[in-house]
């Protein structure tokens, strides 16, 4: 599993480099920075058989590397974050909100419709979170001086509900895979089944509850999520991790 980075060209950048770094005045972290280490680590796939995952891959050249190594038959696989589905650079404006600084970068709409239309063909094979909690004290600082990341599990599944699944370009089979069955299957964890004896690993959804994305409303200790005011549907009310319950009725069981 790899965090695609080179280093070299990445250097101190802070969002991605383009019109909106440009304007904000910051430093920028190219696309290429991302997508040279995709195509090295193919090649390697190559060379050595190794399964590949490509984590929270950001691109729409990434993305294009990958289907042509699936199509090469090679053993490659990737994910996506919902932040990197539905948000761009164009929502960091010159408030400069930490909470969007994130790594990999947020990149162009382009990219993430992109992205969008490899969730839907099947050419991502997971949607993560990345879930990256930082004090409001370490986010509350100037752009550059604030750490990277976004906290994303309570929000990933009702942002998935409320932009794809509820607009038909999703089908809850096809979520299910993207959230549970194929992140198990990468990485070789047994699969689940609703059996008599085994053990619950279950969550249970409401798929018509309505709810805004408030800090108040986190479960979370931070707050730092770029989604904060959205207005979203569908909600985990029960939650089995092991056999045991963590949430039910939407209050977590300690």
């Amino acid at each position: 599993m790899v965090h695609c980075q080179d280093d070299d060209l990445v250097g101190e950048g802070q969002v991605n480099e383009g019109v909106v770094s440009t304007r904000l005045g910051m430093l920028g972290w190219p696309a290429e920075g991302e997508e040279l280490e995709i195509a090295r680590d193919i090649a390697l796939c190559r060379l050595t058989g190794c399964p590949l995952h490509i984590q929270h891959i950001t691109t729409a050249r990434g993305l294009d590397m990958v289907r042509a190594a699936k199509a090469e038959g090679l053993p490659v696989t990737c994910e996506v974050t919902p932040h990197h589905l539905f948000l761009s650079e164009d929502d960091i404006t010159d408030e400069y909100n930490t909470c969007l600084k994130v790594n990999p970068p947020l990149r162009t709409k382009e990219d993430a419709a992109a992205l969008l239309e490899g969730v839907m063909d099947g050419s991502v094979d997971a949607i993560v979170t990345d879930h990256a909690p930082h004090t409001d004290f370490e986010k509350d600082r100037e752009f550059e001086l604030a750490p990277f990341g976004m906290i994303g599990l309570e929000t990933s599944l009702a942002l998935m509900i409320t932009n794809m699944v509820s607009q038909d370009k999703l089908s809850w089979e096809q979520l299910v895979e993207l959230m549970s069955v194929n992140p198990r299957t990468i990485l070789g964890v047994e699969k689940v089944s609703i059996a008599p004896g085994n053990t619950a690993d279950l969550t249970v959804i409401d798929p018509s509850e309505a709810w805004t994305v408030t800090r108040e409303g986190m479960v979370s200790k931070s707050g730092n999520s770029g989604f904060l005011g959205a207005e979203l549907t569908g909600r985990a009310t029960d939650v089995y991790v092991g056999g045991y319950a963590t949430l039910e009725d939407g209050m977590i069981v300690e």
